[in-house]
This record gives C-alpha cells, structure tokens and sequence, in this order.
C-alpha cells in the first residue's frame, strides 16, 4: 500500500471512530447539565459531581470534535484572496496552511502529553479520577490531527473535504465553484 493511501485509510479509519463518540460526548454532556440544572433548580439540591463531569466532557468534545471538523474543512477561515489565486498558488497556500497546522498538532501531542505526565498521580476533586484524563483529550487530539494533516499533504485528501473535487462543503457553500445556484426570484 502506497503511503498516500495508507495515511488516507488512516485518517478515514480515525474519524469513523471519532464521530460517534463525538456525538455520544455531547449527549453524554447535555444529560448531565440537564440533570445537575434539575436537581439544583428542582429538588433544590446540588450533584456534587456533575459540574466536573461536564467539564471533562466539554474538554474531550472540543478537541475530538476539532478533528472532525479539521478533516471535513469546516473550520472557520478567511479565504477570499485564496480563491483569487490561480490553482497552482491556491494549491500551494493551501499546502502551507496544512503544514503550519501540522506543526501546531505535533506540538499540541508532545506538549499535551507532557502535561498528563505531570498531572500524573493527582485526582479531581470531586469524583476523584485521575486529573489527566480530561486533559488526555489534547495529546489524542493532536496526535489524530497530524494524521489528518499528513494525509492532506500526502494528497490522500478526505473525500468531504471542501477543496478535495465535489466535496460536500464546497457544494453546500453558495457561490463557491459547483455549488448550486439559488433560485432567481419571481418578478
């Protein structure tokens, strides 16, 4: 197997896992606000643990869910000069961009991951687990999004990426090249 293609089943492989535990991670947060917001507000009494645990939830749901986003291009961005660029300079800007970004998540791996070393041996307060694993969603994160990254550089692009050829977000942005018109209106 080509290392293009390696790197691009790779990423398919992570992001097929990393979305439904993304959306169970959500679920997972909103049922516990929703219960610690009825028993304070309700029964008039406090979950000790629920504003910890929803914490934590909200940390894995944000880094889990910014890989999601990095490999379907939905992260927000000003490209309108980009778009100006000839393909060739657009296809080189956007080789740039991916390589800063993948020098971002390296660091976001090596640096996270010597911040659960450190809080290795302490624990929450409230529920009493260890106290890296909310922050194990950023060493995890950024190892996942150097993944997605290298594959983008590989050219092994996702296919619902908005620069890869069709991808679903380019078709859904108005006016962008292959997107649909919107309807003329009536006189």
């Amino acid at each position: 197997m080509r290392p293009a293609a390696a790197l691009s089943a790779a990423s398919a492989a992570l992001d097929a896992a990393c979305r439904p535990l993304t959306a169970a991670l959500g679920a997972g947060m909103a049922g516990v606000i929703a219960a610690q917001v009825f028993w304070r507000y309700v029964l008039n009494d406090s979950l000790f643990w629920s504003e910890e645990l929803g914490r934590i939830l909200l940390v894995w749901l944000t880094f889990l869910g910014a890989t999601v986003a990095y490999r379907r291009g939905a992260h927000l961005g000003v490209d309108s000069l980009v778009h100006r660029l000839p393909p060739r300079a657009r296809a080189g800007a956007g080789a740039a961009a991916h390589l800063v970004c993948l020098a971002l998540f390296a660091a976001m791996a090596v640096y996270g991951f010597g911040y659960v070393r450190l809080l290795a041996g302490q624990s929450t307060p409230a529920l009493g687990w260890p106290a890296g694993l909310g922050a194990g969603a950023v060493p995890l994160a950024g190892a996942v999004l150097c993944v997605h990254a290298l594959a983008r550089l590989a050219g092994g692009q996702a296919p619902d990426a908005p620069d890869a050829p069709g991808g679903q977000a380019r078709r859904n942005t108005p006016g962008a090249p292959g997107a649909p018109h919107p309807p003329e209106a009536a006189p």
